[in-house]
């Protein structure tokens, strides 16, 4: 009985101090930087990048294809967009999962909220 009592305050704590898991809001698909079918809003930390090349994600500056933000072409470019999804789940999703492999450090690769949340930047 002990037991399940320093059990439930643990749980308990853990809710206090990091938020309920339930009370996490769902995002909602909108028409976010433009693009021409409904996507989830999505954020990305660059603070939390900057020991990645930047070059691994902004093939832009290597190919010179583009300017400024991914989703200047990769929501409104009519032969990118379609692939959008797979691209960016392609990219950012497998390079957390080969650091996870590796044992480093590289955020979780399945928590979709941990991206999927809204921001005012891209």
């Amino acid at each position: 009985m002990k037991i399940l009592f320093v059990v439930i305050l643990a749980a308990a704590g853990l809710i206090i101090i990091f938020g309920s898991p339930m009370a996490i809001e769902k995002p909602v698909r909108g028409y976010f930087y433009e693009s021409p079918v409904p996507i989830l809003p999505m954020t990305f930390a660059h603070a939390d990048h900057t020991t990645e090349n930047c070059i691994d994600c902004h093939h832009n500056y290597n190919d010179d294809t583009g300017g400024g933000p991914c989703m200047n072409c990769h929501t409104t470019n009519q032969d990118v967009w379609p692939l959008f999804q797979r691209q960016f789940h392609g990219l950012c999703r497998s390079c957390h999962a080969e650091k996870a492999a590796l044992g480093e450090e590289g955020g979780p690769p399945r928590q979709c909220i941990e991206c999927h949340i809204g921001d005012d930047l891209p």
